[in-house]
Parts: structure tokens; C-alpha cells; sequence
């Protein structure tokens, strides 16, 4: 059996949403495991750096938005995750006060299948996670205060 092609074909994206977040969430969970990976050899330094680098992307992203209240900065980071990586998540709130729920994070589970963590790197990972939001939304002017619950966290955004 042959699988030649002997005319021209254009290929039409077939895929629908949830493949497609699949394979994104795969790619880029991958691809920040084996950066992480690299990266480690050459030292601590080099890993801050990376991470504040990809917290920048981040900032720019958000300031793009024109984010400057606690539910725009909710609201635009579900839509992102939710849209991407296939997250479910809650929100609520106001311009004030807004809290956002990971019901199910679409990256913490691709890195988790893909990753192959243990308890230990899980663990690492929550706690690094924490700090880049934590940062991120600190230079957005905002204060945060994060609840890990099982598979679950729950971010409160302030003034």
C-alpha cells in the first residue's frame, strides 16, 4: 500500500477545540519541562532568569488588555486559560475585589501526564507557580492571596 500523494493537496484544519487544546497544552507543557530541565544545568541563575522572562511576556500580555481592576485581570486570565489550555474555571467579583477558581487547570494536567512529576516536583511546582503569579501581579498594581485545595486553587486579586 502506498501513501503517496501525487497531486497538490491544501490541508484543512479538521481538528476541533478540544483536540486542538490538547496538543496545545502538550507542546507547551513539554516544551517549559525540558526548558526547565536545560536550564538547570547551568544553575539558579540562569532559571530566574527564564522565569522572569517568561513573567514579562506575561505582564505585557495583561497590560495589552488594558487590565486595571481585579475582575479584568480574572476575567482576561479564565478566557486565556479557559480558551488555550481547556481549563475550567470560576470567577467573580468586582473592580475591587475578584477571585478566580480553578475547577480543573488544563496545564497543571498536561504537566502532570507529560511531565511525569512526583509528589516532590508537584509540590515545587505549586509553590513556583504561586511565586510567578504572585510577582506577575504585583508589578500590575494588584495584591494576591492564593488556597490550594487538592487539585484545586483558588486566587484572590485586590488593590
Amino acid at each position: 500500500m502506498t501513501t503517496a500523494t501525487l497531486n497538490k493537496t491544501v490541508v484543512e484544519p479538521k481538528w476541533n477545540t478540544t483536540q486542538i487544546q490538547e496538543q496545545v497544552t502538550r507542546i507547551y507543557s513539554t516544551q517549559m519541562m525540558t526548558a526547565q530541565q536545560v536550564l538547570a544545568k547551568y544553575g539558579e541563575q540562569a532559571m530566574e532568569e527564564f522565569s522572569n522572562a517568561m513573567r514579562a511576556n506575561k505582564i505585557n500580555y495583561y497590560r495589552s488588555l488594558n487590565v486595571t481592576t481585579p475582575i479584568e485581570l480574572v476575567k482576561a486570565m479564565s478566557e486565556f486559560e479557559t480558551n488555550v489550555f481547556g481549563s475550567k474555571i470560576e470567577i467573580w467579583g468586582d473592580d475591587k475585589s475578584a477571585t478566580l477558581k480553578y475547577i480543573q487547570c488544563g496545564m497543571w494536567n498536561a504537566l502532570k501526564t507529560h511531565g511525569k512529576l512526583n509528589a516532590q516536583q508537584e509540590e515545587q511546582m505549586g509553590a513556583k507557580f504561586e511565586q510567578c503569579m504572585s510577582a506577575m501581579t504585583h508589578e500590575l498594581g494588584f495584591k494576591m492571596e492564593t488556597k490550594f485545595e487538592g487539585e484545586s486553587c483558588t486566587m484572590t486579586f485586590s488593590k
